[in-house]
C-alpha cells in the first residue's frame, strides 16, 4: 500500500528554503547515497520547480540536459527518462515509509516529471508518538479486539525498541566504518599552464566552472566548466580582447553566471552550463552572487559619487537596492549570500587592510565580522548549512583558509590538509553521507621587478635596456629612488612577511630594514639626505607613517591620529613630510619631519602627494592606489603651502607615475578603460613636460607594467636616469578539491 505522504497533499506550500533542506536530508540517507543517477535526478528537477521552470520537466528535456542525450534523442527509442522516473518514486516512498517525523515531503506524482510539495504534522502531534499515518491506522482499527491483542502489542513494542537499539548500534557502526572507508581527500581538479582562478562547484560538486586565459599572466581568460573526478572540459566563452571572470552557478546548477570586462565596465551574464546563447543580466555590476532561489543577484557596483557598493538585482524586473557603500579607499568584494538567502558576506579591503562584513539582504545595519587584518582577504564562502564561513586570511607564509562559526566569529580554526596560499573557496551543496565539496585556488605567484635605463638607446622607440632586477621567488614592489639615485627602496615578502628593503643599483645584496609583525607596508620617500625613509604601515585596523633609519637603528612613528595616513613624501627642504589623511574622506596634510602637530592643505579628496623639484607646487591624485592597475585618476596640482587647486590634463593611474627633474613620469596603457581591462597594445612611457607644458612619448616598453598584485607599479629616479617597474613574472595557480569535506 501507498504510503499516504507520497500522495499529493492541500495543504500550505512550505517555502523554497525548507525544501531545500529537505531535498539534503534526502540526499543524505542510505537509499540515495547508494545511487548518484537517481540523486541527481531527483536535485534536477526540485531544483529546476524551485526556480519556477517546473512546466519544462518534460521526457525529452530531462534527456538532453540531465543526460546529456543528443537533440535528435527519442524517447520511444529509449526509456531511460521514464524507467529512472518509476525507480525515483518507488526510492522516495521506501525512504519515507521509514521516517515517521514530520516536516517537508517531496513527492513525484504517477505520469508526471514535476515534483511536489507539501508539509505534514510532527510525530509530537500524534497519540502515543505515532505518526499520523499510524494513528489514522489505529483509529481504523477502533477499540474493538483491543484486548485481545495487547500482550502482542506490548511484545512487538518491546520488540521494536530492541530493535530500534540495535538499529542506532548498527547506524552508528556503518557510520564509522563510512567514516574509515572515506576520509577527506584532496583532489586536483585542473593543473593548466598558467593560472585557473575563481572556482565554482556546481551544486551537486561534479563540476567546476573557473576563468583561465592560457600560459601568460596577463591574459584576457574566458568562463571553463571541468568535471571535477574527470578530463572532460568545456569552453563556454571565447572572447580574446574581454576579460570574463568570477563564474558562479544558477541554484539549479543549468546557468553559469559572470562577470565580463569590456573597457573596464563590467556586467552580469548567464549562459547555459552545457553552452550556447549568452543573456544579459545586470550592466554595471561584477562579481555577483545568485540568491538560493535563484531570483536575485548581489554584486559589486558603484554609487553616484563611484564609491564601490554592494547592488541586489532582482533578474525578472531589474529592480535594484543598495546594500552598503563603501568609505573612501576602500572597496567592496566577494558578496556571498547565506544558503537561507536572509544575509550577504562579504570583504571590505582598502588601504592595506581588509575584513569581513554582513548585511541584511533586505537591508539594514552593516555589522563587521572579526577583526580588520592587515593585507588582503583571499575569498569568503559560506558552509552549506550556514552556520560557519570560510575565510581566506593573510598569514606569514601566504594566507590561510579558516573556518569561523557565526555564532562565535572570534574562533578561528585552520582548515587542515591544504597547502598556505589558499584563497576563492567554493563549496558545493550536501553530498552522500552529509558532507560537501570545497575547491580553492592554490599556487605560486613570483612578482618581480624591471630596472630600465632610459637612457639606452633604443631600437626605433623601443626601449629595450631592462632586466631583472634583485629577483626573488616572492612578491615584490617598488617603493622609491633615494635622492641621488644610487640606491632604491622597495617591499618584499622574501623573508616571509612584507617588510621595507633597500639596495644598490651596483647589484649588493639587499638589506631588510624593517621587522614588522603581521603587517602591510608600503613605501614612501626618502629623507633629502638619503639617511632615512617615510612609509605607511598597516598593523591590524590601523594605518600610520613610520620613519626609519636607512643604515639601522629603531624607527618612530610619526602619525598618530585615529584617521588611516598614508603616502608619506618629503619636502626637498626636508622641514616636512606631507601624507594623505581622513576619516571617510581623503585629504592632503603635512606634518613636520621631526614631529609636531600636522595641518591640511586641502578639503579636496587626495591621495599621493609629490612635491614639484622647485618646492613651490604640491601635485596629488583622487584615486587611491590598489593592487591593480588603473583606472585613470585626475591629477591635481596646488601650492605647497595650500591655495587653490587646479586639475591636469595628465593621464596618470595611481601608483604608476612620478615626479623627476623635468617633469612627470608616467605608464600609458593605450585603451585602458578600468581596473582589470588589460588591452594587449604595449605600455608606454610618457612624461608630462614641465618646460614646455606638453605630454611626449619616453618609449615602449618591452614588457607588461603590472598589471596586479603590487602596491606600486613605477618608480624613477630624479635625474629621469633609471625607472623600476613591477612586473608579473610567474602566476601558476591551480584548483584543488577537498571531497568528502565536512
Amino acid at each position: 500500500m501507498a504510503d499516504a505522504r507520497l500522495e499529493p497533499s492541500a495543504g500550505d506550500e512550505p517555502s523554497a528554503a525548507l525544501v531545500r533542506t529537505e531535498l539534503a536530508r534526502v540526499l543524505a540517507s542510505e537509499l540515495f547515497t547508494r545511487s548518484e543517477r537517481l540523486s541527481s535526478f531527483l536535485t534536477f528537477i526540485v531544483q529546476r520547480t524551485l526556480a519556477g521552470e517546473g512546466d519544462s520537466l518534460k521526457e525529452h528535456v530531462i534527456a538532453t540536459e540531465l543526460y546529456g542525450k543528443a537533440a535528435d534523442f527519442s524517447t520511444a527509442a529509449d526509456p531511460i527518462v521514464r524507467v529512472d522516473a518509476r525507480r525515483l518514486r518507488d526510492r522516495l516512498r521506501e525512504h519515507y515509509a521509514g521516517v515517521s517525523d514530520g516536516g517537508v515531503v517531496i513527492s513525484v506524482p504517477k505520469g508526471a516529471y514535476t515534483p511536489v510539495f507539501h508539509a505534514v504534522a510532527s510525530a509530537a502531534g500524534s497519540p502515543g508518538g505515532f505518526s499520523d499515518r499510524q494513528s489514522s491506522s489505529q483509529a481504523a482499527v477502533g477499540h474493538a479486539g483491543s484486548e485481545r491483542h495487547s500482550r502482542k502489542r506490548w511484545r512487538m513494542a518491546a520488540t521494536a525498541v530492541v530493535l530500534a537499539g540495535a538499529a542506532v548500534v548498527v547506524g552508528v557502526t556503518r557510520l564509522a566504518r563510512d567514516d574509515r572507508r572515506e576520509p577527506p581527500r584532496l583532489l586536483t581538479a585542473t593543473s593548466m599552464p598558467g593560472a585557473e582562478e575563481d572556482p565554482a562547484l556546481s551544486p551537486d560538486g561534479n563540476l567546476v566552472a573557473f576563468s583561465w586565459g592560457g600560459p601568460g599572466p596577463t591574459d584576457n581568460p574566458d568562463i571553463w566548466i571541468k568535471a571535477v573526478d574527470g578530463d572532460a572540459t568545456r569552453r563556454l566563452t571565447d572572447t580574446p580582447d574581454v576579460m570574463e571572470k568570477y563564474p558562479d552557478w544558477s541554484p539549479d546548477g543549468q546557468f553559469v553566471g559572470f562577470t565580463r570586462y569590456v573597457k573596464g565596465q563590467p556586467s552580469i551574464l548567464r549562459i547555459a552550463a552545457l553552452g550556447g546563447r549568452e543573456e544579459m543580466i545586470a550592466e554595471g555590476i561584477a562579481n555577483a552572487d545568485w540568491s538560493p532561489d535563484g531570483k536575485s543577484i548581489t554584486g559589486v557596483g558603484r554609487t553616484a559619487e563611484g564609491r564601490s557598493a554592494l547592488v541586489q538585482q532582482l533578474i525578472e524586473t531589474g529592480v535594484r537596492q543598495q546594500l552598503t557603500e563603501a568609505p573612501p579607499g576602500f572597496r567592496e568584494l566577494h558578496p556571498a549570500v547565506s544558503p537561507d538567502g536572509s544575509t550577504v558576506a562579504f570583504l571590505r579591503s582598502g588601504e592595506g587592510r581588509s575584513s569581513v562584513f554582513l548585511v541584511p539582504t533586505s537591508g539594514g545595519k552593516v555589522e563587521p565580522f572579526g577583526e580588520w587584518t592587515s593585507g588582503v582577504i583571499g575569498g569568503l564562502e559560506w558552509t552549506p548549512d550556514g552556520r560557519e564561513l570560510l575565510v581566506a586570511r593573510p598569514a606569514p607564509s601566504g594566507r590561510r583558509l579558516m573556518r569561523i562559526a557565526i555564532g562565535n566569529q572570534g574562533t578561528q580554526v585552520p582548515v587542515a590538509g591544504i597547502p598556505y596560499e589558499t584563497v576563492a573557496p567554493s563549496v558545493s551543496g550536501v553530498r552522500r553521507g552529509g558532507t560537501f565539496r570545497l575547491a580553492v585556488v592554490s599556487g605560486q605567484q613570483d612578482v618581480g621587478l624591471r630596472l630600465v635605463d632610459l637612457k639606452a638607446p633604443q631600437d626605433e622607440g623601443r626601449i629595450t635596456a631592462a632586466t631583472p632586477f634583485c629577483d626573488a621567488t616572492r612578491m615584490d614592489s617598488p617603493g622609491r629612488f633615494s635622492p641621488d639615485g644610487r640606491e632604491v627602496a622597495f617591499t618584499s615578502d622574501r623573508s616571509g612577511s612584507q617588510q621595507v628593503w633597500v639596495t644598490s643599483l651596483d647589484g649588493t645584496p639587499p638589506r631588510m630594514v624593517t621587522q614588522l609583525q603581521d603587517a602591510s607596508v608600503r613605501v614612501g620617500s626618502w629623507s633629502p639626505d638619503g639617511r632615512s625613509l617615510a612609509f605607511d604601515a598597516t598593523i591590524r585596523d590601523r594605518t600610520h607613517i613610520y620613519v626609519v633609519p636607512v643604515n639601522g637603528g629603531p624607527m618612530r612613528r610619526l602619525t598618530n591620529g585615529r584617521a588611516t595616513e598614508i603616502d608619506p613624501e618629503w619636502s626637498r627642504d626636508g622641514r616636512w613630510i606631507y601624507y594623505a589623511s581622513g576619516e571617510g574622506r581623503s585629504t592632503i596634510w603635512r606634518a613636520p619631519a621631526g614631529g609636531g602637530p600636522p595641518v591640511r592643505l586641502t578639503s579636496e579628496l587626495g591621495f599621493e602627494p609629490r612635491e614639484s623639484p622647485d618646492g613651490r607646487s604640491l601635485y596629488f591624485i583622487d584615486r587611491p592606489r590598489f593592487f591593480g592597475l588603473g583606472p585613470v585618476a585626475s591629477l591635481k596640482r596646488m601650492p605647497a603651502d595650500g591655495g587653490a587647486v587646479e586639475t591636469l590634463d595628465v593621464p596618470v593611474m595611481a601608483g604608476a607615475w612620478e615626479i623627476t627633474d623635468a617633469g612627470l613620469v608616467f605608464v600609458f596603457v593605450p585603451g585602458l578603460g578600468g581596473a582589470t581591462d588589460f588591452a594587449r597594445a604595449p605600455d608606454v612611457l610618457e612624461i608630462y613636460d614641465f618646460a614646455e607644458r606638453r605630454i611626449r612619448v619616453l618609449g615602449t616598453l618591452g614588457f607588461r607594467v603590472g598589471p596586479f598584485a603590487a602596491t606600486r607599479f613605477l618608480i624613477v629616479s630624479r635625474d629621469g636616469r633609471w625607472a623600476l617597474a613591477s612586473h608579473v613574472d610567474r602566476w601558476d595557480r591551480d584548483i584543488l578539491v577537498v571531497d568528502n569535506f565536512r
